[in-house]
């Protein structure tokens, strides 16, 4: 157990302490590994291993190791130190090395009146870019391991002044702007917070504060704030990673339709995807029939924006989230009449200036996948148009030729009675006539209902529903309550992208996780 580990360590306390001590002390005599000639004051904690170095033999050593973290030995104990400090030069625009036309300079050393490591941290993004000399900077470049600022030597050639963000790139730095870069994030550390944020639901404030503290434990407010350029920066990351992902990256002519940046169940009857070319005479029309869940979350709110008219959207539609222009000139008013069933009355409490009181999502009822492109906001609370919308987009995904449909939806005894007529009398709602949709009610909520529901909505009544409770979107909720509150104060375009990025991390879970099911592996 657990207890068993703890009480064979306690012998070894005392040992383990004298070990860790033993680690700080002077290395190698304070003679230069390298060189030999010099005084070896600097050691570096991300190398293996014990080394020695002079300040020019570190510099040489970590030539492609910017990031690495040094101390040097002060005369009684090892302190933080930059390679900056020992005058490092980052390359930019020839794969690391030297530019051919960089003119060269007598002073060795033109870095000396830039003062403190806090002063070069002292300019923010768009600032003004202090050179000392042509083609050289200061750069605040953000770490998986914290905040760094170097010695930039840009490219000389001929026109390289307007490709500066461009060669940030090349060198696997994300600019934090295009015209004058002044701060670049690592690709290493862009990937690290969109994980945090999926895996621990990080916010990126708590993110670069662990980042802060990684640079100065003791005084992290001495440590630049690129809070925002990290918001900014992650949203454009996440954009060209799932363009690239999902084959739009090659194809440069192309761009992707509503739901094309999503993933999808990977079981579920879709022809031309995974059905093959003779299905209608291989399977009964109840075994290829579509089955949905249909639900709300009134957690997932979102405030409204002081100014939404300068919201950029990056992927609007693209993902499990519906475009927004179409689906908000179709929102109506529209209100519930069923006294048994007042979790939709009672969403309409009002709260303190939302924009969105919840979403509405549909999935399919057997793997618990959501739907590309279904994903609705509410504004006062769960109405049946807010729920249309999303369940004629889910209606005219992938089903060509499939005759019916099972939408599991909690209200389904009252949604179901003149959804047909909402449909005519919408212009933004359609749906392939030729399915006919079968209504139904989740188990658990069925209990909740007037007894004749029960004949006409229970699932253990309708052929091909198979045994689903309906209830599998109640279970996919749980991670958003943990990001609502980060969600709820962002603009409209990031909550969305949020959003999308958490909806297709559960169905990937979904897709590689159906692998490991025991029926499958008994096949």
């Amino acid at each position: 157990t657990q207890n068993d580990f703890l009480r064979e360590y306690l012998p070894w306390r005392d040992e383990y302490i004298s070990v860790l001590l033993g680690l700080e002390q002077q290395i190698n005599g304070g003679q230069c590994e390298d060189c030999g000639g010099e005084e070896g004051l600097i050691r570096c904690l991300s190398c293996s291993g014990e080394h020695a170095w002079c300040p020019s033999c570190a510099v040489k050593a970590h030539q492609h190791n910017p990031f690495h973290n040094l101390q040097l030995w002060n005369g009684k104990f090892y302190q933080s130190t930059t390679l900056q400090d020992h005058g490092y030069i980052m390359h930019l625009g020839h794969g690391g090395h030297p530019c051919p036309n960089l003119v060269q300079h007598s002073n060795p050393s033109p870095w000396s009146d830039l003062g403190a490591m806090e002063d070069v941290f002292g300019q923010g993004e768009g600032d003004t870019i202090y050179e000392t000399q042509s083609g050289l900077s200061n750069l605040v470049i953000v770490h998986s391991t914290g905040v760094y600022s170097h010695r930039v030597s840009w490219c000389q050639c001929p026109g390289a002044e307007m490709d500066r963000h461009l060669h940030l790139l090349k060198a696997r730095l994300f600019p934090a702007s295009i015209t004058r870069p002044q701060s670049a994030f690592t690709f290493d550390v862009l990937d690290n917070f969109l994980i945090d944020a999926l895996e621990c639901k990080t916010s990126a404030m708590s993110f670069y504060q662990k980042l802060r503290h990684f640079s100065n434990n003791a005084f992290p407010h001495k440590i630049p704030d690129r809070y925002r350029e990290l918001m900014r920066v992650s949203r454009i990351w996440r954009h060209l990673m799932n363009r690239i992902r999902f084959g739009f990256g090659h194809e440069m002519d192309r761009s992707p339709g509503p739901g094309d940046l999503a993933l999808y169940c990977p079981t579920c009857p879709q022809p031309g995807i995974n059905l093959p070319s003779s299905w209608k005479d291989s399977y009964d029309d109840w075994l290829v029939m579509q089955r949905y869940v249909v639900n709300g979350k009134f957690t997932v709110q979102h405030m409204k924006m002081k100014t939404p008219e300068d919201d950029v959207s990056l992927a609007d539609g693209k993902g499990y989230m519906v475009t927004e222009g179409p689906y908000e000139t179709h929102i109506t008013e529209s209100k519930s009449s069923c006294s048994n069933h007042c979790a939709v009355n009672a969403a309409n409490i009002q709260r303190s200036n939302p924009r969105a009181t919840g979403v509405g999502a549909t999935a399919c009822a057997r793997h618990g996948c959501f739907v590309p492109h279904a994903v609705v906001d509410f504004q006062k609370g769960e109405r049946q148009m807010n729920m249309d919308y999303s369940i004629c987009n889910v209606l005219k995904y992938p089903s060509e030729d499939i005759s019916s449909a099972l939408i599991i939806y909690d209200v389904a005894c009252q949604w179901s009675i003149h959804f047909h007529e909402r449909v005519d009398q919408s212009y933004h709602l359609s749906f392939p006539r030729s399915i006919k949709i079968l209504p139904a009610i989740g188990k658990f909520h069925l209990s909740a209902h007037k007894l004749p529901c029960f004949a006409r909505f229970s699932l253990n009544f309708i052929t091909g529903a198979g045994h689903v409770d309906g209830e599998i979107l109640e279970t996919l909720w749980a991670p958003f309550n943990k990001i609502s509150p980060t969600a709820r104060s962002m603009t409209l375009s990031h909550r969305k992208e949020v959003l999308d990025d958490h909806m297709r991390d559960s169905n990937w879970r979904k897709l590689v996780g159906i692998g490991k099911s025991p029926l499958l592996q008994k096949c």
